[in-house]
């Protein structure tokens, strides 16, 4: 039946959905309705302002002056970090695409149903996809309400939205990238290492070439997804189409490519 792999992964994956929603709407709340008033917004900029201008580069701080603007403080504050917590969310999703089932001993019974080998990753990935979208959603459900609890945050809730939208792609490439692995190396504990590698690589690397603006390093920030996220300019300038979209190709490639090997190699080996 088309659609039962797609069904019996959200039915058994909405609940820590929630949780995880739940959990991030908290933060996204947190880090707004503790705002005491505005003037704590020039206090930021100014304790910023005493920093090294590569550490306020790599924090996303960039424009300090931008800092003491509502957007700017929601930038550096929520949307500066939040891309890591989508991203471990999405690791841990990759995971149970094919790994999971298949270190348990599952995937042989799954695929002696009629089945075919595609359908089973590309409905559960878009079965997690749409999960990663809903804890999305509810994160935005905190953001605003905190912006609407704090008198100090007069943004516009399109701004909100655009910012979340915004952290989307980079979510869904660590899921794609995740279930790639975990088909070409088939142990879940292999898989997560080297999923958990490429993702603090890839920060790691958008952290370096801005604190180092102007070197070889800041040149290999294109290899990096966090630089086209770009969290911390989003909500001053809008979205970055070419950016989003450049991020979703590159996750449909990799999801192709884990369909391609996952339907050319012995399972359970």
């Amino acid at each position: 039946m088309t659609g039962a792999v797609f069904m019996h992964t959200l039915r058994h994956n909405w609940r820590a959905m929630l949780f995880w929603g739940s959990g991030i709407s908290l933060i996204a709340f947190l880090q707004t309705a503790l705002l005491p008033n505005v003037d704590m917004l020039q206090q930021i900029a100014n304790l910023l302002s005493t920093l090294p201008p590569a550490l306020v580069r790599a924090l996303g701080g960039g424009d300090l002056t931008a800092l003491a603007t509502p957007e700017g403080f929601l930038s550096f504050r929520y949307f500066g970090f939040i891309l890591i917590v989508f991203a471990v969310y999405a690791l841990i999703l990759g995971l149970n695409v094919t790994a999971a089932e298949e270190e348990q001993g599952m995937m042989d019974v799954l695929l002696s149903l009629p089945l075919a080998r595609w359908r089973l990753v590309v409905e559960k990935l878009l079965a997690y996809a749409l999960l990663i979208i809903a804890v999305g959603a509810l994160s935005f459900v905190g953001l605003w309400l905190g912006v609407a609890l704090t008198p100090a945050l007069a943004i516009d809730p399109m701004k909100l939205l655009r910012g979340t939208v915004n952290i989307l792609p980079g979510a869904l490439l660590m899921l794609a990238a995740t279930t790639l692995i975990a088909a070409l190396v088939r142990r879940r504990g292999t898989a997560a290492a080297l999923a958990t590698i490429f993702l603090v690589g890839s920060y790691f690397l958008d952290f370096m070439g801005r604190a180092v603006s102007g070197t070889f390093l800041n040149t290999l920030t294109a290899l990096s997804f966090f630089t086209y996220y770009d969290g911390g300019n989003v909500m001053q300038h809008g979205l970055v189409w070419g950016n989003m979209l450049l991020l979703l190709a590159v996750t449909v490639a990799l999801a192709g490519a884990a369909v391609w090997v996952f339907q050319r190699r012995d399972i359970g080996v």
